[in-house]
């Protein structure tokens, strides 16, 4: 059976020629405009933090251009997929079948809880014990004296508790005398002046063009109308508008509660906005990007529109 859905992205190949040239996940990410996270998935699978499965083997794609690898071989075709999909759905059915076949042997119940043969076996020792050491003294003393002896014997076996408690003590732990602290704090300032790869990569993806960020506040105050636009189709509920860059410039996005999302994007760069409908978009420049709203991309107005109202359309499920 084939998956429509199925990931056909050869991550493998991607993450081989990434680390053949000795490149940095973060490094990439800078050069192809996608984050470090949508990298990993990439090369590890997954389509969580793509809006579509298309949208992710475009991407892969892109990075193979990059990594100097063929866009070609990145992306299985479908017919190899399904070719090798369905060898391995009989192999699993096969072996499914011949487990079913294989008589299982009854495991022993002794086996099982070996509890039940060791419990009889200390009860016996113990009777035969005691049998054997009543037996001697009634030999040796006679029943009067086994009276007399037997209290005390008890009594000895209650004060013998008592008495050995003080050996049960715990004896006292001997700590270790206290380390010179000089080298420790060395080591902590040497560490101090390390900057670590990932603090790099963080900075790599926060790192935006000020002008850009300074446009898309000014975007924000914008209170004009904007062109209502309402998908046709929804699959999905309208929570998140998906962004993909077509020029570089700021993007203002407004949700239903007034919470604004500044974006400074670059061509070709992609960023997911959560929140309640409905939703304004402001642009710096018309036809500045493509929007993805409940599962559709929205047709913009060929007109110098900048503002765009989306509403929700009525969904099916």
């Amino acid at each position: 059976m084939s998956n429509p859905y199925a990931d056909r992205v050869r991550g493998e190949l991607l993450h081989e020629w990434r680390v053949s040239q000795q490149l940095e996940v973060s490094a990439l990410a800078s050069k192809s405009n996608l984050s470090v996270a949508q990298i990993r998935q990439l090369e590890g699978g997954g389509h969580s933090l793509f809006y579509t499965p298309a949208i992710k083997e475009s991407a892969a794609r892109k990075l193979a251009r990059l990594l100097g690898g063929d866009p070609a071989v990145v992306v299985q075709p479908l017919d190899d997929f399904q070719a090798q999909d369905e060898p391995k759905v009989i192999q699993d059915l096969t072996h499914l079948f011949g487990q079913k076949s294989v008589p299982r042997k009854p495991t022993s119940v002794f086996y099982r809880q070996p509890g039940l043969i060791a419990a009889p076996i200390l009860i016996l020792m113990a009777v035969v014990s005691a049998s054997g050491w009543l037996q001697q003294k009634w030999q040796h003393g006679g029943s009067q004296q086994f009276w007399r002896e037997t209290p005390s014997v008890f009594a000895n076996l209650a004060v013998e508790p008592s008495s050995a408690a003080p050996a049960l003590a715990t004896p006292a732990l001997a700590l270790p005398a206290d380390a010179p602290a000089a080298p420790l704090a060395q080591a902590v300032e040497a560490d101090k002046h390390v900057p670590t790869l990932a603090q790099a990569a963080m900075a790599t993806q926060v790192a935006e063009p000020v002008q850009s960020r300074h446009v898309a506040l000014g975007l924000c105050g914008k209170v004009e109308a904007g062109t209502v636009l309402v998908p046709t189709r929804p699959s999905k509920s309208g929570n998140m508008v998906y962004i993909v860059a077509q020029k570089d410039g700021a993007v203002c996005v407004v949700d239903a509660s007034g919470a604004s999302t500044v974006l400074a994007l670059k061509t070709h760069e992609t960023r997911s906005v959560y929140g309640p409908p409905p939703w304004r978009v402001h642009f710096e420049q018309p036809q500045q990007a493509q929007l993805y709203f409940q599962g559709v991309r929205l047709r913009l107005p060929e007109t110098q529109v900048t503002t765009l109202a989306l509403q929700e359309g009525s969904t099916s499920y």
